[in-house]
């Protein structure tokens, strides 16, 4: 007789990969330290307004987009305009005035 062993059949396997679960079950993914391309990128914003420039953190998750953010000198609202590449990386960050 043979031992007793803990091994799924072949067929029976599951791949663990922390990707492969997110997906099984529907979570977001994680994103591990060092893994990925950086999540945020601090960069200078200048006013359309006023001309002030004022630093700004901005979220790579999301890819390129468009958003307004007030000015945190002169408080008027802008719009921010985002270009990030495929892998993530900061191509581009303008801004412009929401009356024009």
């Amino acid at each position: 007789m043979s031992a007793p062993t803990n091994r799924l059949p072949a067929n029976k396997r599951v791949d663990l990969a922390s990707s492969k679960l997110d997906l099984l079950y529907g979570l977001e993914p994680v994103f591990e330290p060092g893994a990925h391309a950086a999540l945020e990128s601090w960069c200078e914003l200048p006013c359309p307004y006023c001309g002030e420039t004022s630093g700004s953190i901005i979220d790579l998750t999301d890819r390129s987009r468009t958003y307004i953010e007030d000015c945190q000198v002169c408080c008027q609202p802008m719009q921010v305009n985002l270009r990030v590449d495929r892998a993530g990386r900061l191509r581009q960050v303008s801004t412009r005035r929401l009356d024009e």
